[in-house]
């Protein structure tokens, strides 16, 4: 288990890079902090959005909640231990003390009185609900992307957030990260000259990944699900025949290869990047008129790995602007990555990407302060990382980076690009007022998500 002086002092070490100048400010008394409860104990809690919070002082992070207790396998080469009683350990270590409360179900976090706010770490297929929920009995919310399994389940949330008013925060941290502001604010005032297209790369690894291989063997849940916790692990996902564990996909982190619990790798980055695209386009409350020219290899048959590991397709907007979606490959010699947003103006081509940003010759000394003028548009700069920046929402009621209703629109791209996906189409029309698809409905009935073994949104 780390040892508090040794959490300490990486934590040290971290937090003026961090935390910017949230790190500076006094912990308040014990009554004054927002209580944060964690929902989904596996890698992006335990080893990335906790240990930010942690860093935060206005935070006390009382509650860890997980149908798991412990468990191997999370990681991106199978490696590590997760499940509520690690993150648990992760906590008290920090914190010095026993506090940090345990507990299985979601429902009971989410109907306890002392806590403030959530973070939705779990698989896809339960964001929608937990997140609801939440906002209903009045908790803030800081929820995983992609917002939701689907694209009613995340018009749902986004209405929700809205009638309660509580902050809600998407996991879309580009946002808050300074390369991509920079970025969309060039390609919003016109720094790029007139608008061309955009090339989006993305990550891309058909299940099977991440040390668990290709495994459809029909198991019994293994032991790490306590008595009817593998039941509630699933949720309102459809039961396999006879109940069954699935390894390549029910096993840590592989839930995202099957469309019953994830959206694949295309939502996994796409929901990253299309938000990019989103907020320099200026259509954070819209979205494009139709998508073009599908290409993927999704094999034929596969129920249990059935997301694409090749794609290549156009997102068409309404003034006719597009942008090329394809996958990314190391020795690409423009991206020079497997990921990144490469748009294309009369003045040249900004590329970015995580902690990387290529300007035009003619902006190579672009300095914000100096050359974005008053007068142009400004976009949302966060003060520290994306955690503390929903912290800010909630204690300075200022507006967060990437609010539910954002998260919807942008997720909305996956879903629609995993919709052609899987009806084996070349494309669709997309009705962004009324998000409604046009003239098909196959695929305008894929638009809503099913809910199974009795439970319902609630809303």
């Amino acid at each position: 288990m780390t040892t508090r002086r040794a959490f300490l002092q990486s934590a040290a070490l971290a937090a003026p890079a961090l935390l910017g100048d949230v790190a500076a400010l006094p912990r308040p008394k014990p009554s004054n902090r927002v209580t944060l409860a964690v929902i989904g104990c596996g890698y992006q809690a335990t080893f990335d959005n906790v240990k930010t919070f942690l860093l935060d002082p206005r935070v006390q992070v009382v509650m860890a909640c997980d149908p798991i207790l412990r468990a191997r396998g999370y990681g991106y080469k199978a490696e590590l231990k997760a499940g509520r009683a690690v993150l648990k350990e992760m906590v008290d270590a920090f914190y010095g003390n026993h506090d940090c409360r345990m507990e299985s179900d979601w429902r009971k976090v989410v109907d306890d009185p002392t806590i403030d706010a959530v973070l939705v770490t779990t698989p896809d297929h339960w964001h929608a609900m937990i997140g609801i929920a939440a906002m209903r009995k009045g908790k803030h919310v800081y929820g995983q992307k992609p917002l939701a399994l689907g694209i009613s389940e995340g018009q749902v949330m986004a209405r929700v957030a809205r009638e309660t008013g509580v902050v809600f925060q998407t996991g879309s941290q580009q946002r808050s990260a300074g390369e991509f502001r920079v970025a969309c604010e060039i390609v919003r005032n016109g720094y790029l000259g007139e608008l061309k297209g955009c090339e989006i790369k993305l990550e891309t690894n058909r299940g099977g990944c991440w040390g668990h291989g290709y495994n459809r063997e029909r198991r019994k849940p293994p032991a790490y699900f306590e008595p009817g916790m593998w039941d509630l692990w699933q949720g309102p996902a459809r039961h396999w025949e006879d109940n069954a564990f699935i390894p390549g996909i029910h096993e840590p982190m592989v839930w995202r290869f099957n469309s019953r619990t994830g959206n694949g790798m295309l939502a996994d980055w796409g929901a990253h990047h299309f938000d990019i695209l989103q907020w320099a386009l200026g259509k954070d409350d819209s979205g494009p008129v139709a998508i073009e020219n599908m290409t993927t290899n999704l094999p034929e048959d596969d129920e249990v790995f059935d997301f694409a590991d090749v794609f290549d397709f156009d997102f068409v907007y309404e003034n006719g602007f597009r942008c090329h979606v394809s996958n990314g490959h190391m020795d690409d010699p423009v991206f020079k990555f497997h990921n990144g947003v490469l748009f294309h103006g009369t003045e040249g081509d900004l590329l970015v990407r995580r902690g990387f940003i290529k300007l035009p010759p003619k902006l190579k000394k672009w300095r914000e302060k100096k050359d974005l003028k008053d007068s142009d548009i400004h976009l949302h700069k966060s003060r520290g990382p994306h955690e503390s920046d929903f912290i800010d929402g909630i204690c300075l009621g200022t507006p967060v980076a990437a609010p539910c209703a954002v998260g919807h629109r942008s997720a909305t791209l996956c879903h629609l690009a995993n919709i052609c996906e899987h009806l084996r189409i070349k494309g669709l029309r997309w009705d962004p007022v009324a998000e409604r698809v046009i003239g098909n409905d196959a695929a305008q009935k894929l638009t809503v998500v099913p809910h199974h073994n009795g439970w319902t949104l609630g809303a």
